[in-house]
C-alpha cells in the first residue's frame, strides 16, 4: 500500500495549489505505520520545505461575507457592559418618561410597546449571535486541524532526527571500537618492540670473567 501511495505521488502532476498538495503529503503520512520507513523518509524530505503553518483566522476574515461580519460585530457589541448598562437606561428612561406623561403617554402601563421592542430585540438578537457562534466554531476546528497538521510535521521531523542521531551514534560507536582495537594493537607492537630491543641488548653486553689472580679478563 505504501509503495502504491508513493507511485501515485510521483506520478501525479505538479499541483497549483501548494495547500491541497501539503493535505495529500500529510494524508500519506498518516497512512504510515512507522515514521522510520523508507517510505515514511521519502514523504518527509517532500514535506520538509513547506510549510504547514496557517493564519486561519486572516483567511476566514477575508472569505467572510458582509452578513458574517455584522453578525460578529453585533455579537461582541451585545456580549459587552456597555451595552448591559445602555440598555439598562433606556429601560430606565423608556419607563420614567411614561410614568411622568401619565395618561398622554406613548407607551403607557403595562408598556405593551416597550414588551414587543423587547420581544423583537431577543427573537433578532438570539440568531445573530448563534450565526457568530457558528463562525468561531468553524475557526476553533480550522486552528485545531492547522494545530493537528504543525503536531505531525514536527512528530516526522523529531522521528527523522531520532533516526540520525542513532545513525550517528552506531557509526561513532564502530568508530570507537576501531579506534580501540588499532590502539590495542599498536600497544602491543611497542611492546613487542621494547621487548625485542631488551633481548638485544642483553645479547650484546660483553661478558667479564676473572682469573685465578682476581684479575679481569674481558
Amino acid at each position: 500500500m505504501y509503495n502504491d501511495l508513493l507511485l501515485n505521488r510521483m506520478g501525479a502532476a505538479p499541483m497549483d495549489d501548494p495547500d491541497e498538495h501539503v493535505q495529500e503529503l500529510i494524508e500519506e503520512i498518516e497512512e504510515l505505520k512507522s515514521l522510520l520507513s523508507p517510505e515514511a523518509q521519502r514523504l518527509i524530505n517532500d514535506l520538509r520545505p513547506r510549510i504547514v503553518t496557517d493564519d486561519v483566522y486572516e483567511e476566514m476574515e477575508e472569505q467572510a461575507t458582509l452578513g458574517d461580519r455584522l453578525a460578529d460585530k453585533i455579537s461582541t457589541i451585545a456580549g459587552s457592559w456597555r451595552f448591559i448598562i445602555s440598555f439598562c437606561l433606556l429601560m430606565t428612561v423608556w419607563i420614567g418618561t411614561n410614568l411622568i406623561l401619565g395618561s398622554s403617554a406613548f407607551d403607557p402601563y403595562p408598556f405593551i410597546l416597550l414588551n414587543l421592542a423587547l420581544s423583537t430585540l431577543a427573537a433578532l438578537q438570539a440568531p445573530v449571535i448563534l450565526m457568530s457562534q457558528n463562525r468561531q466554531g468553524e475557526k476553533d476546528r480550522a486552528v485545531a486541524q492547522n494545530d493537528y497538521q504543525v503536531n505531525l510535521k514536527s512528530e516526522v521531523e523529531i522521528a527523522d532526527l531520532h533516526r540520525k542521531v542513532d545513525s550517528l551514534t552506531e557509526a561513532l560507536t564502530m568508530q570507537t571500537r576501531l579506534v580501540n582495537a588499532l590502539v590495542a594493537a599498536r600497544h602491543k607492537e611497542l611492546s613487542a618492540t621494547v621487548r625485542a630491543m631488551e633481548i638485544n641488548r642483553m645479547g650484546t653486553m660483553p661478558v667479564v670473567a676473572s682469573n685465578r689472580n682476581g684479575h679481569h679478563i674481558e
